[in-house]
């Protein structure tokens, strides 16, 4: 991460630096402002920035135009640059475009100070900030790969799954702590949000592709993990030595979280059916009340193993639709 934020720091500097250089070469008034525009664009995520491009020029024009109309109607007073500023302002925050704020109004503070109109000086104020949007644009070109992270994270969660439903497995024959699972759960819980985070980070460092892949990944897998902590509670009751709880802990011992392949996907569910028909069709009914408390337990155990498993096949799903 520390390596993430300096890289970013050193592209921010490096972009002031031949921003200003450029507007100096073109000989332009206040090349030195060009730095605050730099800034304000860098700060976005290379998905935004484009837009923002466009937003912070398209506000430039507007806020030049609505300059020159108060300076000519009031004068170079502090009256109207004080009037620009609330109608301005006003606008962007109307639009949801606060960013365009404060680059304008150095801009416009700037033609203030000059006390004059001209094309050329119009010309400089856009000039400024068409070369402070396309360095930033150029330099959010190059941004740090963090797919790799990403996998790891990935990696991690499918290794805390599988152990989490051993133990599970276990728990149903009364030979596991359920302590154990609560911990393995706290620590995918961690996992899982940092995973979404960087998911995020990592849709928002391209321009025009939509990479939604690890976003889908994460919320998928935050899904199975909340239904596997309500699961937890029906594994409190020591289970009776019975044919319905073996087949359970038989299927979530042997549980394996696999998003890449659907057919293993399939043969879960058809596994799950088989073991619905039999709690349907062939297991004895219930005889004591202890013998009933079990059984809604399992039935309830079960169908949060189904649930999980059309999760995890609807997901692959539609990925395989998109490939």
């Amino acid at each position: 991460m520390l390596k993430e934020i300096f890289i970013k720091s050193l592209k921010i500097a490096a972009a002031i630096v031949v921003a200003i250089l450029l507007a100096k070469v073109l000989n332009l008034e206040f090349y030195s402002s060009v730095a605050t525009i730099v800034i304000v664009s860098m700060l976005s995520t290379k998905k935004q920035s484009i837009k923002l491009a466009g937003t912070l020029f398209l506000a430039a024009i507007l806020s030049l135009g609505l300059a020159c109309f108060l300076f000519t109607v009031f004068g170079f007073s502090l009256v109207a640059f004080a009037i620009y500023i609330l109608i301005f302002t006003f606008l962007m925050y109307r639009f949801d475009t606060k960013s365009a704020i404060i680059t304008n109004v150095v801009l416009v503070m700037q033609i203030y100070s000059l006390e004059a109109i001209t094309f050329s000086i119009l010309l400089n104020q856009l000039g400024l900030m068409f070369i402070g949007l396309s360095v930033s644009i150029i330099f959010n070109l190059f941004t740090f790969d963090i797919e790799n992270e990403l996998m790891e994270y990935q990696k991690q969660t499918e290794t805390l799954f599988n152990s989490i439903f051993q133990n599970m497995g276990r728990c149903l024959n009364n030979q596991c702590e359920r302590e154990i699972v609560k911990g393995e759960l706290d620590e995918l819980d961690k996992i899982l949000s940092k995973g979404k985070t960087r998911a995020y980070d990592y849709l928002n460092s391209f321009y025009l592709e939509h990479n939604d892949y690890y976003i889908e990944y994460f919320a998928m897998r935050r899904q199975q993990y909340q239904t596997v902590v309500s699961m937890q509670k029906f594994t409190k009751l020591k289970f009776l030595d019975q044919t319905e709880v073996k087949l359970l802990s038989d299927f979530t011992d042997s549980f394996v979280n696999n998003t890449r392949k659907l057919n293993a996907c399939e043969l879960q569910k058809e596994k799950l059916e088989q073991i619905k028909h039999h709690f349907t069709y062939l297991a004895n009914l219930p005889t004591t009340n202890i013998q009933l408390q079990n059984r809604v337990s399992l039935h309830q155990y079960l169908y949060g193993l189904v649930n999980i498993v059309e999760l995890e096949m609807h997901f692959i799903e539609s990925y395989e639709k998109r490939d």
